[in-house]
């Protein structure tokens, strides 16, 4: 099969899968082969168990994209869109190139970062990033990062490339820290670009509206700590920039670290601050309460106040658990001292509220702690419903 990027048009591959499709369901052999052989839930299987699957288009979209080396139907979608955007000059292919690779509030737009697209890419234009240090660092090419500091020292903290982003901001943002075979050469030049004398407080300013590309919002920096920690959520490059000097005041890493707990751990352990941050909150929408404890052993207040809507509605820390249904963190801020009688916006305590959201366990906790009155019958069957009770009757 002729997988020659030229050859690549999105209408004639919709045609393409509605017409495997069409096939499949005329029982036609070679297009359950093609199933059998591209898409992981047929292999293996015999054409009648292919049939019984009752595949579908988008698993022909599937199907198809597997056949031209992309793991899903949007990959695939997204290489030919970037393809035909950027076929005609190599400096709008590099742009869109970067724009695979870093994140939307790098590049100034609103797609998520797509490393095996821009990977597929570089496969089918290896000279894509020849000759451009700025892109090199994007995929840790140590040789040209040395000849680029070589020609001139001052390179290292100077904005530059389609993006026009620092070397250190550039190699920690890219989304290839994600990928295994390219981390570790990542890892290394970071640590060349620091020892040859960095700024480990390389930044940006946003590029989200009303700011852009062109016009970066002065109002919000994007550091190069954010993109090791709360980004990519590396933890060995969290390490090496806060050793550096990088700081973990920045307004972004605290708060996007979370996902990560190591992440959060080494920047709190480095002086971050947790007061405004609003990652109290922001941990109480995670699943795992492991970077919730953190923040309050680290001191974070469970009573802080929120900063913005809809936050604001509910008043505390405590009560945004309980609307979040999640009892092992509203446990973990009654155990750092989280205020029992602080009601929501509408004047609804945390113990009615755990009643009315089914939470049973968290309303016993917070039972003895409150004079509030029980909750109606009708609130109560509510309640019930909320929590899969079928015990419980209306009158």
């Amino acid at each position: 099969m002729d997988r020659s990027p030229d050859r690549l048009n999105l209408d004639h591959l919709k045609k393409q899968a509605k017409e495997l499709i069409r096939l499949y369901r005329s029982r036609d052999a070679a297009a359950i082969a093609r199933f059998r052989a591209a898409l992981p839930a047929a292999a293996g299987r015999g054409d009648q168990d292919i049939l019984s699957l009752q595949l579908r288009l988008h698993d022909a979209q599937s199907c198809i994209a597997r056949e031209q080396g992309f793991a899903s139907w949007p990959d695939l979608k997204r290489y030919v869109e970037v393809q035909t955007a950027a076929r005609s000059e190599r400096s709008a292919r590099a742009l869109h190139w970067a724009q695979l690779l870093y994140s939307g509030d790098v590049s100034g737009t609103v797609n998520r970062a797509n490393p095996r697209v821009a990977l597929r890419m570089l496969a089918d234009d290896p000279e894509l990033v020849a000759d451009d240090p700025y892109l090199a660092c994007a995929i840790g090419n140590e040789s040209a990062l040395r000849q680029a500091s070589e020609a001139d020292p001052s390179w290292i903290n100077r904005p530059g490339g389609p993006l026009r982003l620092p070397p250190l901001f550039a190699v920690v943002h890219s989304s290839l820290l994600r990928v295994e075979e390219f981390r570790a050469r990542l890892h290394r030049c970071a640590q060349r670009l620091i020892a040859a004398g960095a700024d480990v407080n390389q930044h940006i300013f946003s590029r989200w509206p009303p700011g852009s590309l062109d016009k970066p919002d002065q109002r919000y920096p994007l550091s190069t700590l954010y993109g090791a920690a709360g980004g990519n959520h590396d933890t060995a490059l969290t390490r090496l920039l806060l050793e550096a000097g990088a700081n973990p005041n920045d307004g972004e890493s605290l708060y996007h670290s979370l996902e990560n707990p190591a992440c959060t751990r080494l920047l709190l352990e480095h002086g971050a601050r947790i007061a405004g941050s609003n990652a109290i909150y922001r941990a109480i929408d995670l699943d795992d309460d492991t970077a919730l404890k953190l923040l309050l052993q680290h001191g974070g207040d469970p009573n802080e106040p929120a900063r913005n809507a809809p936050l604001t509605d509910w008043g505390s820390p405590l009560a945004w658990a309980i609307y979040r249904r999640r009892p092992r963190h509203a446990s973990a801020l009654l155990e750092a001292g989280a205020d029992t009688s602080q009601p929501t916006a509408d004047g609804v305590s945390p113990y009615r509220l755990a009643l009315q959201f089914g939470l049973s366990d968290i309303a016993a906790l917070l039972r003895p702690q409150t004079d509030a009155a029980d909750i109606s019958d009708e609130e109560r069957f509510i309640a019930a419903c909320a929590r899969g009770d079928d015990s419980t009757k209306a009158e």
